[in-house]
């Protein structure tokens, strides 16, 4: 790969701050050619780089080379600065870019040692996303108006986000071909590029029939014609599909309700079904899990279904029933 810095000139350009920019855009690049990173994921890398450049700027002022950036004790002190501001997984994130980095560095001849493999990630919070109760679903999604093909749109994607709990990646990325009605399913391409069947609801067929019969017939749709279309004829966006469901939210469930997100109706999707009977494996299954720890993580039953279920099931719980209905005789 071709560098963006003179190999001559590296040990004097590296003292100047400037070459900062110069190193981030390289190992973007390579991220970018080497790695086939998504544009998201760029775009990810190069805020948090400038984020950590622009604290050792106000920090140390802006004479710095990249043997201070690369000092462990100033490293562990902006990791203890980003813990006091920051959610555990906002900082553990950034780490994580940060020690890609050194490491491109290193490999790259940049640094003599990366000493960001010393430290590791910080442990991640047990904290659950919010979840709907079936009845803020049923409000949601007939809160949607179904008259123009936006709306129409945005009740499908509602929908199809609760109804199969798959991710808001892998639902743009669905196309037409994805979509079988006579199975009752979708076929989601999901990590690791793996694929998996998802069964639909009715409500959620309901929705997707509506939607597709309402294109324009002038245009030409294909197999691999993306199934969630913007006003261009474009594939949606991972952004366009949350500011709708965040406006959707807010005047369906008021702007003190719960926030809610496409994460949140995956999470709403798998604890319902948990809370209905569903095993652990299926949920996995339909979720794409990899692992059912992720699972067992992922989904909860509230206390009182829990207390319900206990009292039903358990012997000692079904004998005091029982002698409860003796004195009442």
């Amino acid at each position: 790969m071709e560098k963006t810095i003179d190999e001559s000139a590296k040990t004097s350009e590296l003292n100047n701050p400037l070459s900062y920019a110069a190193l981030t855009q390289e190992f973007l690049g390579f991220l970018r050619t080497e790695r086939d990173a998504s544009p998201h994921t760029i775009i990810n890398y190069e805020i948090d780089l400038r984020h950590w450049l622009k604290y050792f700027a106000e920090k140390h002022g802006p004479h710095f080379g990249l043997q201070d950036l690369s000092s462990l004790k100033l490293l562990r002190e902006f990791l203890a600065s980003e813990m006091e501001t920051y959610e555990r997984s906002t900082v553990s994130r950034r780490l994580s870019v940060i020690k890609s980095f050194f490491k491109y560095l290193h490999r790259e001849g940049y640094l003599e040692k990366n000493v960001a493999k010393l430290i590791s990630l910080p442990r991640p919070e047990e904290k659950l996303p919010d979840v709907l109760k079936p009845e803020q679903v049923v409000q949601l999604i007939d809160s949607i108006p179904n008259n123009s093909l936006r709306e129409k749109r945005s009740r499908a994607v509602v929908e199809l986000l609760y109804s199969t709990g798959i991710r808001i990646s892998e639902l743009i990325g669905l196309n037409h071909s994805s979509v079988d009605f006579k199975a009752g399913i979708i076929r989601v391409i999901g990590k690791g590029n793996k694929e998996r069947a998802v069964p639909m609801g009715q409500h959620c067929q309901t929705a997707l029939r509506d939607y597709l019969e309402s294109m324009p017939p002038s245009q030409n749709y294909g197999p691999e014609t993306p199934l969630f279309l913007n006003r261009d004829g474009e594939r949606v966006t991972v952004r366009t599909i949350q500011r709708n469901l965040r406006e959707i939210a807010v005047n369906s469930l008021g702007r003190d309700g719960v926030k809610v997100s496409p994460h949140t109706l995956r999470h709403s999707c798998a604890t319902h079904l948990l809370a209905g009977g569903a095993g652990l494996r299926e949920i996995q299954e339909l979720l794409g899990h990899r692992s059912l720890v992720t699972t067992q993580k992922y989904t909860h039953v509230d206390v009182s279904r829990l207390k319900a279920s206990y009292d039903k099931a358990h012997p000692r719980e079904r004998d005091r029933d029982t002698s409860h209905d003796k004195d009442k005789e």
